[in-house]
């Protein structure tokens, strides 16, 4: 789960986000290290009883790992929090609103420039390899070369020559030292050239996990007749359930790596 220092207008709120959303023990006590300061000052600041030096924000935001444009509105926030008269908090306020709406503009700016050129879609969509290092990549334990190639069961220089492509293209990036997953987006749509070629890799990565599957794996075929009322409906019943699961996956914490394949096709 991705938490924007944006959405909040206090800055306590966002760092308590933030740390549940990374579901990893111990990080309070590794932010209070980095800070220079005690646990206990770290939850009386998130409690509200205390607030953060500058110091301690510019020590902050570089564990969370912000960038030029995040920092500045965090350390504003913190500069609101700490206001003592009403007309210092207004002026803050308006800086505060002013940074949300041209991180905004800028948003939809590298949104768009971030998409993926379809001479990089092509060569994404060539091998499952580049989606699923991706996705691992969101995964704690797998951020270098070496732990990569051992979970994928690939050669450490396939791995490390996707990984350049991945880093170039910005679907993946590097932050403290550790591969992880990047900002830019991409989607296939139904009519691209390179949506059999995908659909086609992650199926052969089916077939070939059918060969070692675990207890947790789940492979279904059933070859039917029905009515033409029948099928529609299972149709939308799928429909359906992929559009749940994407709800269910969306807001979950990147813990595990599994690859969903639904066919449903008249032969």
């Amino acid at each position: 789960m991705i938490v924007s220092v944006f959405d909040f207008d206090d800055y306590r709120e966002f760092l308590t986000s933030w740390i549940d959303a990374q579901s990893v023990r111990g990080l309070r006590a590794q932010l209070a290290q980095t800070m220079g300061v005690s646990s206990t000052l770290v939850s009386l600041i998130l409690k509200g009883d205390k607030h953060l030096s500058m110091e301690q924000a510019a020590e902050a935001v570089d564990y969370l790992g912000l960038q030029e444009r995040e920092a500045d509105y965090f350390f504003t926030l913190v500069e609101f929090g700490k206001a003592g008269s009403h007309k210092l908090r207004m002026k803050l306020k308006n800086k505060l609103r002013q940074q949300k709406n041209e991180s905004k503009q800028l948003g939809k700016r590298l949104k768009k420039d971030l998409e993926l050129t379809e001479e990089k879609k092509a060569i994404y969509y060539s091998s499952w390899i580049y989606t699923g290092i991706r996705n691992l990549a969101a995964l704690e334990q797998f951020h270098d070369v070496m732990s990569l190639s051992q979970r994928l069961n690939l050669p450490s220089s396939s791995v490390h020559q996707a990984l350049e492509f991945l880093l170039e293209a910005g679907l993946c990036k590097v932050e403290k030292g550790k591969i992880t997953y990047g900002p830019a987006y991409t989607h296939i749509n139904h009519d691209s050239p390179f949506v059999n070629k995908h659909h086609q890799n992650w199926r052969f990565r089916g077939i070939q996990q059918m060969d070692s599957r675990a207890e947790a794996d789940l492979f279904y075929t059933c070859p039917m007749s029905l009515s033409a009322e029948a099928a529609e409906e299972v149709r939308n019943l799928l429909l359906k359930t992929i559009q749940e699961v994407l709800k269910t996956v969306g807001p979950s914490p990147s813990e595990e790596v599994r690859c969903l394949n639904i066919d449903w096709f008249s032969y």
